[in-house]
Formats: C-alpha cells, sequence, structure tokens
C-alpha cells in the first residue's frame, strides 16, 4: 500500500504523470468487452478520444481524471476499476482542502515537467468540486455503458451543491462599452487600431463565443439575396449558425482589411483569418490572443474611468475579458427588446431557459415598485 500521508511525490518519477499518453499499467484482467482496453489508463485514454471533440473540453476533462487517478495511486494505491463508494467520498473532502499542500498544492502555474509542478492551485470552490465529480463520474458510466465496470461508484455519492444565482453579473453598461471603443481610439498603431476596433465591435454587436470569433474566416462573411450580411460560425457541439452583421459592422471590416493591406472587396473563397494578430503578417489570432487583447482594451479603459472618477465602473472594465461582451450584447438585447426567442438564435443555445438569465427588467421593475411604494420618516 502506498504511503497515505507522504511529505513530497515525485509525479514526474511516477508513471501516472503521464497516464493519459501511456498504457503501461495493468488492467484488471477482465474479459475483452467493447472497451477492449488493456489498463484502466488505456480506458481513460480512449473516454477521452471517443467523447470529447472540442480541444478545450478534452483539457478540462483529462485535468480531472488525471487528478483523480493521481489522488487513487498516491494515497489508496488503487486503479480506477479498484475505487469503492468510500474512496469518491474521502476524494470529495479532499478536493475542499488539498493535504499535504506542499505536495499537491502551487499556486505557481509551473510547466508540466517541472519538479515543482503540481496537480491542484488550491482547493477547489463548490462549483468545482461538482464539476470535478461530475466528470469523473461521467468516465466511470461510460466504463459501465461499454462493460468494462459493472458499476459507478460515483453515483452513489452525493454532490456539493453550490448556490445558484442565475442572474448574469459579467457584463458591462453601454458607458463601460463606449469607454472600451474609447481606450481603442487611442491606440497609436493604425493597424492595431484597426483591428481592435473591428475585434470589439464583433463581440459587442454579434455576441459570438471567442473560439467561434477566432475559427472563423474573412469568407465566412457572406452577402443573403436581400442585401444583408451574415457571418458563419461553428458553435458548441459542431452546430453552425448565421450571425447577423449591420451595416456598420460590415464597414468596420472593410476598414480593418485596409489596415492590414487587403483589397476591400472579400474574395468569395478568402482564407484570411477573420480575427488576426496585430502584426502585418496576416497570421490567424489565437483565442488567447484575443482574450490578452481585450483584458488590455478593458485595463485602458478601466484607467480612463479612474481619471473620470467613475470608480464603480472602473472596477468592472478592470475584470471584464472577451465573455463580457458576449454577456452585455444580450443583457442590452433582452432589455431593449425583450425577445428570449430571437436572443437564444443569435446565442445558440438549447435551451430558453439559459437566455432568460438575460432578463433583467424583472429585478429592475421589481426594485422601483417597492422603493417607490414603502416609505419611512426622514431622521431628524
Amino acid at each position: 500500500m502506498i504511503n497515505q500521508s507522504p511529505t513530497r511525490l515525485d509525479f514526474q518519477d511516477n508513471t501516472a504523470i503521464a497516464l493519459l499518453d501511456r498504457h503501461d499499467l495493468a488492467g484488471p484482467g477482465e474479459t475483452p468487452d467493447l472497451i477492449q482496453a488493456d489498463s484502466d489508463i488505456e480506458a481513460a485514454a480512449i473516454w477521452l478520444k471517443t467523447t470529447a471533440i472540442n480541444p478545450k473540453t478534452q483539457r478540462v476533462m483529462r485535468k480531472e481524471v488525471e487528478r483523480f487517478i493521481l489522488w487513487a495511486l498516491h494515497t489508496r494505491g488503487k486503479q480506477l476499476s479498484q475505487i469503492n463508494v468510500m474512496d469518491v467520498s474521502d476524494y470529495a473532502a479532499f478536493l475542499t482542502d488539498p493535504q499535504p499542500r506542499d505536495v499537491w498544492v502551487s499556486e505557481t502555474k509551473y510547466p508540466r515537467q517541472h519538479a515543482q509542478w503540481r496537480p491542484f492551485a488550491g482547493p477547489l470552490s463548490l462549483s468545482s468540486q461538482r464539476y470535478a465529480l461530475v466528470q469523473i463520474g461521467s468516465l466511470y458510466t461510460w466504463m459501465v455503458k461499454g462493460g468494462r465496470l459493472q458499476g459507478n461508484p460515483v453515483a452513489l455519492v452525493r454532490k456539493p451543491q453550490a448556490p445558484q444565482d442565475t442572474t448574469i453579473k459579467r457584463l458591462l453598461p453601454e458607458a463601460g462599452i463606449a469607454l472600451a471603443f474609447e481606450a481603442i481610439s487611442l491606440t497609436p498603431s493604425p493597424r492595431k487600431r484597426a483591428r481592435d476596433h473591428f475585434m470589439l465591435s464583433l463581440f459587442y454587436l454579434t455576441g459570438v463565443r471567442t473560439f467561434e470569433g477566432t475559427t472563423s474566416n474573412m469568407s465566412s462573411v457572406r452577402r443573403s439575396a436581400s442585401g444583408t450580411w451574415w457571418l458563419t460560425v461553428l458553435g458548441k457541439r459542431n452546430k453552425v449558425r448565421d450571425v447577423p452583421i449591420s451595416d456598420e459592422l460590415y464597414q468596420d471590416l472593410l476598414c480593418y482589411r485596409e489596415a492590414f493591406g487587403l483589397p476591400r472587396e472579400i474574395p468569395a473563397q478568402d482564407p484570411t483569418p477573420l480575427l488576426l494578430a496585430a502584426n502585418s503578417k496576416l497570421k490567424r489570432a489565437h483565442t488567447s490572443t484575443v482574450l490578452k487583447a481585450i483584458i488590455a482594451i478593458m485595463t485602458r479603459a478601466a484607467d480612463l474611468a479612474l481619471q473620470r472618477e467613475q470608480w464603480e465602473l472602473a472596477e468592472r472594465l478592470g475584470g471584464a475579458t472577451t465573455h463580457w461582451l458576449r454577456h452585455s450584447c444580450f443583457s442590452h438585447l433582452a432589455k431593449a427588446t425583450g425577445d428570449l426567442v430571437m436572443i437564444k438564435a443569435l446565442a445558440g443555445h438549447s435551451k430558453i431557459e439559459t437566455t432568460s438569465r438575460y432578463l433583467h427588467s424583472e429585478n429592475e421593475a421589481l426594485h422601483t415598485r417597492v422603493v417607490q411604494t414603502l416609505s419611512t420618516p426622514r431622521l431628524k
């Protein structure tokens, strides 16, 4: 049995550090099944490959299962097929405070090969604890369906319930959007200024997800038979949808193309990425690049707000990211139109309940009616 309270774990020397890349751990030795994996590690790798299409989703799924396998090996000396209900219960408690801290936790994000790399950055929040158990349970459910295991121990353990506040709070008021554009207007480089102006307009006016913007090409913008402009994006679960493009946004696109030395007219099969890096090499801006650029814009906008003593707005701008623009788009549309069906189609949501989070008018109406109806005497 492996020591359950080690003073230090050498993750780099343990075969489990490459648990989803290597298959050198012995399996349960059962009769070949639908999965036909030689080990639990190989079964987990097949699960990832066959169930996760989006690279980002695959990374987070891998992280949660990898953490669990490392914990099982180092604290229980068990493989996935040997885990029982109490093991899962103990792991759920472990997630609230991974101990020993020097063994499991590093607040600095080191490369995987670094001696100081650790699986955790600290205790997980309630929602993160729940997400971890959901992913581990999903793996077990898959192995049960595939005939590799007879039961799912995670299904028998109560998952933490995080308090749910369905109100969308990560959004900017129109004044914040205006300050972000003002910050862009002060950008010295004409090329970067045009790119950032189009990029901010794109995310705010269409509400597209970051990866939907970075994976699109210029030729994804097309004109319909009626003369209106549309952007075709590939969203979650490989769903294709058309997003309306205003004439103003299309003109921003043409100015942006000119700034990069491209002809104004977009060729039918133009392979140029829709979002370019700020240099002149016409290279695609990756999701991380766009996120950094938006955060930089919001930081400069927050500085403008501070100069004007708009403290609350400065705080919001200082925390804003690309996804805030998506939330802002739908929230402002909901407030102006109240048309959740239209916003659901624009957002690419599968459920109207998801879209309804953007309708804040009921709360605002409640506040207005209460404070205007009830009163108490003023203090003299």
